[in-house]
């Protein structure tokens, strides 16, 4: 069952939402057309309500959005600096929507996102390996250069999308019995062989470090679980990966993409040119200003902060990313039973996108910003365990207007 039985609309509508999450090769795309209308029905419906814990994130925020209106004093192309600070101040709106419409659902509203998203992964995988398998002229859309990036425009962005899904299902498996589990695990290993063939370094490195943190958490599984996923994953993977190393079509790639690129060092030297810039201008060049002012783009979301937005977009940005991490690792730790274990896949996959942000810019990832906010995204405390499902029913909205004070 993927959607609740109450079949909530709101609910429906961001399951909607996250199945086409996967579709970005045309701008502005379907995820972002209903996201956008979820963020109007939210305002016309009024069921964001916001909890005093969002206060500081929210501050660092509007903090970061001012510094992208103080370096826009220096820009050089006007209508890129407007177009890139409007789909920033878009992601931002959305950070805020999502976890305003959390405070109804909770817990129940993390986990129709996932499944959504699962959905999504699905898609692209599928699509992606196929297209990798099948070599006809239509299929060659969905590659590049022999790697898969399906319906992105580029690998580097498919196959870190992909991960938090890969991380959910195997806690799926852990958590679930008989066919369910046969199901999860399956899907796991069909997610990492779209992330494997994605051929993107930064993604199996983010995927190496996002499954390490995750199981260096138990979260709410068990020891013994934990063994048993372990024995089937080694018992499973390295078949997997032995066959995939001989199989010419993927091994002999896979060997090139292993070793260093001609482009590498230019990217580097581009990062190192950048920061050197950042220093030299503290209020920063202006929002999508780093590709007029350098050969190549940066290649690093903190290259690219620094740069564009100066000492206080980078401080703001980094330092609102670093207690998101910080927030999903303390509900990983001491929430409830039934949601820790949620925290310990968004908390392992905001770790990883760390990793990846020092190789590519992620700052306008849809799904980086899914994660930022279910890091806040409010949950049941003990006095909610037995109005969980009452509470999901009750009433039909909530006041954009008031906003609950309570600690947390």
């Amino acid at each position: 069952m993927l959607l609740p039985k109450g079949k909530d609309w709101i609910l429906t509508f961001l399951f909607l939402i996250m199945s086409f999450s996967s579709i970005v090769f045309i701008e502005p795309s379907p995820y972002d057309f209903l996201l956008f209308l979820f963020i109007l029905s939210g305002c016309m419906f009024s069921f964001y309500r916001f909890h005093t814990t969002i206060e500081v994130p929210f501050l660092l925020l509007l903090f970061f959005l001012f510094a992208n209106v103080l370096s826009s004093f220096f820009i050089k192309n006007e209508i890129r600096a407007l177009f890139y600070f409007s789909v920033t101040i878009y992601l931002v709106v959305s950070w805020l929507a999502i976890v305003g419409t959390s405070y109804r659902y909770k817990s129940k509203m993390i986990e129709i996102i996932f499944k959504g998203y699962v959905v999504a992964a699905c898609i692209a995988v599928w699509i992606g390996v196929f297209s990798y398998f099948i070599r006809i002229p239509e299929t060659e859309t969905f590659l590049q250069f022999g790697r898969i990036s399906s319906l992105f425009k580029d690998p580097n962005v498919f196959g870190p999308f992909v991960i938090p899904t890969a991380v959910f299902t195997l806690y799926k498996a852990e958590v679930s019995s008989s066919f369910k589990k046969i199901i999860c695990l399956l899907l796991f290993f069909f997610f990492l062989m779209g992330i494997l063939l994605s051929f993107s370094r930064a993604a199996w490195g983010n995927c190496i470090l996002t499954l390490g943190c995750y199981f260096l958490f138990i979260g709410n599984i068990s020891i013994k679980k934990r063994v048993i996923t372990l024995f089937v994953l080694v018992c499973f993977g390295f078949p997997f990966i032995l066959y995939v190393i001989n199989t010419p079509v993927i091994g002999d790639l896979l060997k090139d993409r292993v070793g260093i690129q001609e482009y590498d060092t230019e990217r580097f030297a581009t990062q190192e040119v950048a920061v050197g810039t950042g220093f030299s201008n503290i209020i920063g060049l202006g929002p999508g200003q780093s590709e007029e002012t350098f050969v190549i783009s940066t290649h690093s979301l903190y290259a690219r902060l620094f740069t564009e937005n100066g000492i206080i977009g980078f401080i703001s940005f980094c330092t609102f990313f670093l207690l998101s991490i910080a927030k999903a690792c303390k509900r990983a730790l001491r929430s409830l039973q039934q949601v820790r274990g949620l925290y310990v896949v968004i908390f392992a996959s905001l770790i990883g996108l760390t990793f990846n942000s020092l190789f590519i810019d992620t700052l306008h990832w849809r799904h980086f910003w899914i994660l930022l906010a279910l890091a806040w995204c409010m949950v049941e405390e003990k006095t909610d365990v037995s109005k969980m499902d009452h509470d999901a029913k009750d009433g039909v909205c909530f006041e954009n207007r008031s906003i609950h004070y309570q600690d947390g």
